[in-house]
């Protein structure tokens, strides 16, 4: 469970005593990243929230990585640097905070977005918060469903790109 974080660490402490973080399995990073991720040669990407490394030691060894990590006082939210590909398993709780990161991600991403995140969080992605992403030209292509018997329910590899045409919701902002 430990895999990739010094146990003595701030952050490797942090997790043991607080039981609402857990980490996305370095075999489920590897899957994800190796079969549902699309790369190209010298593409910029952003690991949002570094963790125990699952997703950033998976990269693919022809991409410039980089992360943040708020334990390391690299907080993403203050980042500004563009890239081509911001992927993660991000915070969805506070949901708030979750779109906080969505926001992030539209202003410095380039290409493309990836999220894990649970079924409760498909949720965000209301109405007007899909309007507001159609109006930065972001729209969401695929959900791949994976599961993890640590966590409650299924997880969502949700790929969001710039082509209009690849999107797969339709909404409307009338309610019932």
């Amino acid at each position: 469970m430990w895999k990739g974080i010094a146990e003595e660490s701030p952050l490797g402490q942090k997790a043991k005593k607080d039981k609402t973080i857990v980490y996305t399995k370095h075999e489920m990073a590897t899957n994800l990243i190796n079969k549902h991720t699309f790369f190209n040669e010298g593409d910029v990407v952003m690991n949002s929230t570094y963790g125990d490394g699952a997703f950033y030691d998976n990269l693919p060894d022809h991409v410039d990585k980089h992360y943040c990590e708020i334990e390391e006082g690299i907080d993403y939210l203050e980042n500004e640097k563009e890239v081509d590909i911001t992927l993660d398993n991000p915070p969805f709780c506070p949901r708030k905070l979750f779109w906080a990161f969505m926001q992030k991600a539209m202003a410095t991403t380039r290409r493309e977005i990836y999220w894990l995140i649970n079924m409760g969080s498909v949720n965000a992605f209301t109405p007007k918060r899909l309007d507001e992403m159609k109006s930065k030209n972001w729209f969401i292509k695929s959900f791949h469903i994976t599961q993890d018997k640590r966590w409650y329910g299924r997880y969502v590899w949700v790929r969001i790109t710039r082509n209009e045409a690849d999107n797969i919701f339709s909404w409307e902002r009338k309610t019932y």
